[in-house]
């Protein structure tokens, strides 16, 4: 009897402690180290404008600032979002109709570890960082007066829009809840668990929304100084290159994504449109209209917006 006891009594405690976990996994305090972040970044951001040896026609302290802003706490409560109830139900559960065929020719056959060049934290920051490095160095050798206004200002507005991209993203992770290909296709003796925050974060790819999104944004500065360096003839005969190399990139690491069973096609097209827009849109946040334009005429991104401060 007393042995009887003390068993179901181990059980209970075992039991009390499994509840305990999962009551801290389900429900996680906020970490509000990305919120510090955010406001050192609007600080940094502020100080920009000021010293440009051309701050006159840089964006307004209230834009910078505004633009910041709205880039860090996209990324901050996209964390918080990803992070704090662990039990939810997913909106989306699994392949859509005909993305368990495709996500097989594609990716081939799964195994447990498969992994590829791309496939982690330094492949997704790898084209954000090349691509920023190349947007740095065409605005220092193009040859103007305001050279110091627009490298810092696409300095700016492309670091503070890969904010925004992985805000936009995190949160739709959080949202949406769906279960990463590794986790729903293969037989289930050789499905991988990596945990929560990691299975559950399959829509949509950041991968390919940080690629596209740093591809359209330099395709679009390479353009603009092609069409102020060529001639008319020279820019139609050679305008298709930057696109032609930079999306076929990008649609390269989205479809790494695949291969790695981390995305199905959906979440890899939708990270890419995802991208492509937040990349439009930082675009269109310009002072000079002339200098920062679209191939038809006078001058603006497919875009049009600007912040009324």
């Amino acid at each position: 009897m007393k042995k009887t006891i003390r068993i179901r009594g181990v059980i209970s405690a075992v039991a009390a402690e499994r509840k305990q976990a999962m009551a801290i996994e389900v429900i996680r305090p906020l970490d509000f180290r990305g919120f510090v972040a955010a406001l050192t970044l609007i600080v940094v951001c502020l100080f920009f404008p000021a010293t440009s040896p051309h701050a006159e026609d840089f964006l307004s302290a209230g834009e910078v600032a505004a633009i910041a802003a709205a880039s860090g706490a996209a990324w901050w409560l996209s964390d918080q979002t990803v992070k704090y109830d662990t039990m939810r139900a997913p909106l989306i559960k699994g392949p859509l109709p005909l993305e368990t065929s495709i996500q097989r020719f594609l990716g081939g056959q799964y195994k447990p570890g498969k992994r590829n060049f791309l496939d982690d934290h330094l492949g997704s920051a790898m084209t954000p960082i090349a691509a920023g490095t190349m947007l740095t160095a065409a605005n220092l050798a193009w040859p103007r007066d305001d050279r110091g206004k627009e490298t810092l200002q696409d300095f700016f507005l492309f670091f503070s829009g890969l904010a925004a991209t992985k805000g936009v993203t995190g949160l739709a992770k959080g949202i949406f809840n769906r279960p990463r290909p590794y986790r729903t296709i293969p037989p289930s003796d050789v499905r991988e668990q990596h945990g929560f925050s990691t299975d559950r974060t399959s829509f949509f790819s950041g991968h390919t929304s940080a690629a596209f999104f740093s591809a359209a944004y330099l395709n679009l500065r390479l353009r603009c100084i092609m069409r102020a360096e060529q001639s008319p003839g020279d820019y139609d005969d050679w305008r298709w290159a930057p696109p032609t190399v930079l999306f076929s990139w990008a649609s390269l690491v989205g479809l790494s994504r695949i291969h790695a069973y981390k995305h199905y096609l959906s979440d890899v097209l939708v990270g890419a449109l995802a991208g492509y827009l937040v990349a439009e849109l930082f675009y269109s946040f310009v002072e000079n209209g002339e200098s920062l334009g679209s191939d038809s005429g006078g001058g603006q991104s497919l875009l049009t917006l600007r912040i009324p401060l």
